[in-house]
């Protein structure tokens, strides 16, 4: 009963980060409907699992029900855009400076080799991305503190359903990420909780006005 238990919690888990993962890159998009049946036929699962994966991302904000169309992936108002990066800033700036207070001088090293290696992904807008996620999952960890980091967990879950996607199209935001980043990883590596806060703060500042430039996509 125990291994079918944990059997079923791992399958869960799958369907969750499988259709998480699919809104993050594009392949749901904002409105498209989803279900437990089609969920488990594309991941070849039971539908109970895939119904608990739904679940919890309905409870999360990535998933919403609507009234004629059933459950659908969730998209994001310009209000509720600002609400959740202000949100946002005052836990990333809470984060950096916990992370300047308790990183371990193994997790500041990695957290410098990372501002470092961004400069060569500039032209590669997927990887920058997937490299954006990696440098501030480092700050993250570094900070010691599960409940700010789950926390912001949720808000990404928020920012994901927004319908604009990543800044990071843009080449002008990349180049300025470069800067930040490197500014916000110097200023925690050298245990300045305050600049790293304000570090901190002005990068989430910039990531939302960013945004808002970038254009919504034919339709909405």
């Amino acid at each position: 009963m125990a291994a079918q238990k944990g059997n079923s919690a791992r399958l869960a888990q799958h369907a969750y980060e499988a259709v998480r993962d699919a809104i993050e890159h594009g392949q749901l998009a904002p409105g498209d409907r989803i279900s437990e049946y089609k969920t488990a036929d594309w991941l070849n699962i039971s539908r109970t699992p895939a119904r608990e994966g739904l679940l919890r991302l309905e409870a999360e904000g990535l998933l919403t029900h609507h009234p004629r169309r059933g459950l659908i992936v969730a998209s994001i108002d310009d209000e509720a855009l600002k609400e959740v990066f202000v949100a946002r800033e005052v836990l990333e700036r809470a984060l950096a400076g916990q992370a300047a207070r308790n990183a371990s001088g193994p997790e500041l090293d990695g957290l410098l080799r990372l501002t470092e290696e961004e400069p060569e992904l500039i032209n590669d807008r997927e990887r920058m991305f997937q490299h954006n996620k990696k440098f501030h999952a480092m700050i993250r960890k570094s900070a010691h503190n599960r409940y700010l980091q789950k926390f912001l967990s949720t808000l990404d879950d928020i920012v994901a359903a927004d319908r604009r996607g990543s800044s990071l199209v843009d080449m002008e935001r990349r180049k300025a990420v470069l800067i930040e980043h490197r500014e916000l990883g110097e200023a925690i590596a050298a245990r300045d909780v305050a600049k790293a806060e304000d570090m901190a703060s002005r990068h989430i500042r910039n990531a939302y006005e960013a945004r808002l430039k970038v254009q919504m996509p034919e339709g909405e």
